[in-house]
């Protein structure tokens, strides 16, 4: 709060001022002018001033004050302004600053920037306020101890001063040293420049192989650059250098050029370069040529070639050497040819259609190569890809194979060729496909020597069944649908027993079919032993094994003894029974042999897996051969305990 009658300032929750003891309230009364003195404006003690100069200011505040109290409010306070005596230039500011305040306190600099005499007097300056607002808590606290309305003006701010001027120089310093670097390190690229370019041509001379156009355009002709001297070098021998210049592939090449000389350096597709000293001394050329200026634009037969430059120097009088030249090497792209259409399978040919026509397509690694099928240029077409319609001869047969060959070539490239087997068109049927369904070897008829056999093959084809007994058992014909699933029935006559063999034939000319044909047995059960016996001994045909014949005789007899005309006894002892896909197989040994022969068990009532080592005479048919064994295979009707 500033005083209205001397200007100085004051806390907030002061009544009277601290300087010249004048009330700082709207409220209080003023004395009028005649009562009242004139206050003469004063200002606060820097703490350096004598100490016994405080002792009038507390006087005349608490005569203020003592003043103040007794004198009553008026109705109207008029407030006269006091003209102020001259003062210092210092109490002309408004507001003065205090010496701490928070504000203050969240504007100091970071503690870096502050040394040790700051942080000093910023303490000091805490415990001052700090005794200040607690004295000036209220009005009692003037009487206490008027030291404390001494005002402390602003220190000058010296140090901020000093931190502006220390970062000033710390900026100009560090501009200094960034352009000291700066000249060191162009002057030290300026030196390396001078060294790499010392005996090349000047850049402002094209390099030869670069040469510009009115048009701007670059050619591959080589350009001289100009003539430099240089120290004698071997005269005889030059320098190869391999320079990527801007994506560019060039060869650099340094040779000596006698006085009076001329060199020549070939080219195997532009011309020649040369150039002619025709100075009294040596000189030094360099020369940069593209290397695709060396290429051969032909085909090649190796992706690695090994280029060595030809140069030659003539001299005045006509005579000439070669000049030796190191190589540079270079690796070229390789061609592909792929087949897409037909895809051969392995080393087989491809087979035509009826028309003979085969519609070959495939693929190139590069589209911008030449490709070419039985020496005829074809079209390539994006992406690589080429078609190709071969047609066979007239008088090509269904045994005709022909090659295709594909060749692919480019210019400073690796062709490569492809060859394809062809195959004129031959009719190749289709396999059968002849499955009958039955559960064991055999298909058994009813009680009433009927049955239905089922099976599938190939939709369209046509089959016949017939049996090898026709005057006993009778074949129907068989249906296929169109999924291919096939059906007929078997019937027999009242006095067949035994065994007849079916054979099932397909025909498949009308869907391009193999022909197929397959064969299957079918049985009819005898009523009793006495029966099976009885119906072969009527046909003189009932044998006992070993007593009437061998197996041996068996087996080297099959097409005889392997039907329904004969009938067998064995007597053996079961060693094993074998169960596949529903046909019990019993493994058994002949008594007086120990020959092995497999019985398939056609009896309801014999039960040979719980009798295995029990010897039986076994009744039945021959068939054959069992598997790879060798063994005897035979049907059994019964099985009797001897």
């Amino acid at each position: 709060m500033i005083c209205k009658e001397c200007g100085a300032y004051n806390p907030d929750h002061a009544t009277y001022c601290k300087v010249c003891a004048a009330s700082l309230r709207d409220d209080a009364a003023p004395k009028s002018v005649e009562e009242e003195p004139q206050p003469t404006k004063r200002f606060s003690r820097p703490s350096w001033m004598a100490a016994e100069q405080s002792e009038p200011v507390k006087q005349v505040a608490k005569e203020a004050v003592e003043s103040v109290e007794e004198v009553a409010e008026p109705e109207e306070p008029i407030a006269e302004p006091v003209e102020p005596k001259e003062a210092p230039v210092q109490a002309e500011e408004e507001t003065p600053v205090p010496i701490w305040s928070p504000s203050r306190s969240r504007m100091r600099p970071e503690p870096n920037d502050i040394d040790e005499e700051e942080e000093e007097e910023e303490e000091k300056t805490q415990e001052s306020e700090e005794e200040t607002e607690s004295i000036y808590n209220d009005e009692e606290a003037l009487e206490e101890d008027d030291d404390a309305f001494e005002y402390e003006p602003t220190p000058p701010k010296r140090k901020q001063n000093k931190k502006k001027n220390n970062t000033l120089f710390t900026v100009l310093l560090i501009a200094i040293i960034v352009v000291i670097v700066g000249i060191l390190v162009l002057g030290g690229y300026m030196l390396l420049k001078n060294q790499l370019n010392c005996g090349k041509t000047p850049d402002r001379t094209p390099d030869a192989g670069q040469t510009t156009s009115q048009t701007g355009e670059q050619s591959n002709t080589p350009v001289e650059p100009s003539a430099t001297e240089a120290p004698a070098l071997n005269a005889k021998t030059a320098q190869l250098q391999e320079i990527d210049d801007g994506g560019n592939d060039v060869i650099a090449i340094t040779v000596v050029i006698p006085a009076n000389s001329t060199v020549t350096i070939y080219f195997p597709n532009q011309p020649d370069y040369t150039f002619t000293n025709s100075e009294a001394k040596d000189l030094t050329r360099k020369v940069k040529i593209p290397a695709e200026v060396f290429y051969p634009n032909t085909p090649l037969d190796d992706p690695t070639v090994v280029f060595q430059p030809d140069i030659t120097i003539t001299g005045a009088d006509g005579s000439s050497y070669k000049v030796d030249c190191p190589t540079f090497t270079r690796t070229f792209p390789k061609l592909e040819i792929t087949v897409t259409e037909p895809v051969p399978e392995g080393d087989e040919p491809i087979m035509a259609p009826e028309n003979n026509v085969i519609s070959l397509s495939g693929v190139i690694s590069d589209p911008t190569a030449e490709v070419s099928i039985n020496g005829v240029v074809t079209v390539v077409y994006v992406g690589g890809k080429f078609m190709y319609d071969y047609k066979f001869a007239d008088t090509a047969t269904e045994d005709t194979v022909d090659t295709i060959t594909i060749t692919a070539t480019k210019n400073n490239c690796v062709g490569d060729t492809k060859e394809v087997k062809v195959h004129a068109y031959k009719f190749i049927p289709q396999a059968m496909k002849l499955d009958v369904r039955s559960e064991g070897s055999a298909l058994r008829a009813d009680k009433s020597g009927k049955l239905t056999v089922t099976g599938t093959t190939l939709p369209g084809a046509t089959l016949t069944a017939t049996s090898d007994n026709e005057t006993n058992v009778y074949c129907g014909s068989v249906a296929v649908d169109a999924e291919g699933n096939f059906s007929f029935q078997i019937s027999t006559e009242d006095s067949f027993y035994g065994i007849s063999v079916i054979t099932l034939n397909a025909d498949g000319t009308e869907i391009g079919a193999e022909n197929g044909s397959t064969k299957f047995t079918v049985t009819k059960g005898f009523k009793d032993k006495d029966t099976f016996v009885k119906y072969y001994t009527g046909k003189h045909n009932y044998l006992e094994i070993p007593k009437k014949i061998e197996l041996n005789t068996l087996l080297a007899n099959q097409a005889q003894y392997a039907s329904n005309e004969y009938g067998f006894r064995i007597t053996a002892s079961v060693v094993e029974v074998i169960t596949i896909d529903g046909d019990t197989i019993v493994k058994m040994s002949m008594n007086k042999t120990n020959e092995t022969v497999y019985v398939h068990n056609l009896s309801d009532k014999w039960t040979p897996g719980e009798n295995v080592g029990a010897k039986y005479n076994v009744y039945g048919n021959f068939i054959g051969t069992y598997s790879d064994t060798g063994c005897c295979e035979f049907y059994g009707w019964f099985a009797k305990k001897p």
